[in-house]
């Protein structure tokens, strides 16, 4: 999904249709017809067309006033009088039958247009171009979701486009390398995670609206007692969250009201058969999410997917935390490791149930590069 392009950068030059040339940085100029193709938001909203652009003075010095009409799929949404140069900022509502069709064309024509040096017309100074759902209106949590993750991939898209994997990776191991997760206390609690990541991670649960979140690694409980927190500030009062560790080092956490009520602590391994048969029970049946972040060995992360990978349902997510030790990898000496395993799962038939989902690397300083795993 593209609904919202800055016409100069070339991630989106596929959308430009007609009628652009050569400009500066962070922007292009315009013939006196131009063309550009957008994306209309999903499901169906109240929609608005909002162009950003300059009337230049080189324009006004030869036609004034100059008339602009802008159509979507061939519906007239605008025609205004210009009669002075400077940046405007278009925003007008999109009828329904203008967005029957997808993508949405989105022709702008000027009764009148300079001449350009080197022959031609001369017409706008285009910025950039995006159709939005109203800023006003209460959406229902299917469209937010939906704009979330176009927000996400748009953010791939320009990620990929200015800065190649190889910097990526570069930024990932310095941010591993500041010791910021280090020194992280959620309700004066330690915490061991990607800031980031755990931004991340209150999207996945806001989508997801799980039942149960089944974590692996409990430690000091901090990333339980977030996942609580979370899940209380949506009102899912009736959701819970199970952590699994070898030793119980979370008296602080366990002392907070939202630890008493949302989360269940369980010691002892994590492939231990008879903890995992008590976990399969408990969440039988119900929307469930799981985070592995114990043991980072190959092997054992590979036995927790095996164990928990099928309790996983429809559309939620598997995340294999800390794949970024042998992805990246921040850890030279350390290995094979998580991301090993996520390779080694994807390839055997219950990993083929799931798909890796970029979008939740769109931050770039991510832990967990191609370990965010959604269930198809």
């Amino acid at each position: 999904m593209v609904s919202s392009i800055e016409v100069a950068n070339p991630a989106y030059k596929s959308r430009l249709l007609k009628g652009f040339y050569p400009g500066t940085q962070g922007w292009l100029w315009t013939e006196q017809q131009f063309s550009l193709a957008l994306d209309p938001p999903v499901p169906p909203q109240t929609t608005f067309l909002r162009l950003n652009f300059t009337v230049p003075v080189e324009l006004l010095k030869e036609v004034n006033p100059v008339f602009m009409t802008t159509r979507v799929n061939g519906v007239e949404v605008d025609r205004t009088e210009y009669r002075r140069d400077g940046q405007f900022q278009l925003y007008r509502k999109v009828p329904p039958k203008a967005l029957e069709t997808s993508p949405a064309i989105i022709e702008v024509s000027l009764d009148k247009a300079g001449t350009r040096e080197g022959g031609g017309w001369q017409g706008l100074i285009m910025v950039g171009a995006e159709l939005v759902v109203d800023e006003d209106s209460v959406v229902s949590r299917e469209t937010a979701e939906n704009l979330a993750r176009q927000g996400y991939e748009r953010l791939l898209t320009e990620r990929k486009q200015q800065m190649p994997d190889e910097k990526q990776r570069e930024m990932m191991k310095l941010f591993h390398d500041i010791p910021v997760w280090r020194n992280m206390w959620f309700q004066n609690v330690r915490i061991e995670k990607n800031p980031l990541d755990l931004w991340m991670m209150q999207q996945v649960i806001y989508e997801t609206q799980p039942e149960f979140i089944v974590e692996t690694g409990t430690w000091r409980g901090g990333s339980a007692l977030y996942w609580a927190h979370t899940l209380n500030g949506m009102g899912l009062d009736k959701s819970r969250v199970i952590t699994v560790d070898i030793q119980n080092l979370n008296g602080n956490a366990a002392a907070n009201p939202l630890w008493k009520k949302y989360v269940t602590f369980m010691l002892g391994s994590s492939t231990d058969s008879k903890i995992v048969g008590e976990i399969q029970k408990l969440v039988a049946g119900h929307k469930t999410l799981v985070v592995l972040d114990s043991d980072h060995s190959m092997k054992h992360v590979l036995n927790e997917m095996h164990a928990y990978g099928p309790m996983v349902t429809n559309k939620s997510y598997l995340v294999v935390e800390d794949t970024h030790i042998d992805g990246v990898p921040t850890q030279k000496d350390f290995g094979p490791g998580p991301l090993a395993a996520v390779q080694l799962y994807l390839k055997e038939p219950g990993g083929k149930e799931f798909t890796q989902d970029f979008t939740r690397e769109a931050m770039i300083m991510t832990f967990n590069p191609g370990g965010w795993l959604r269930r198809k």
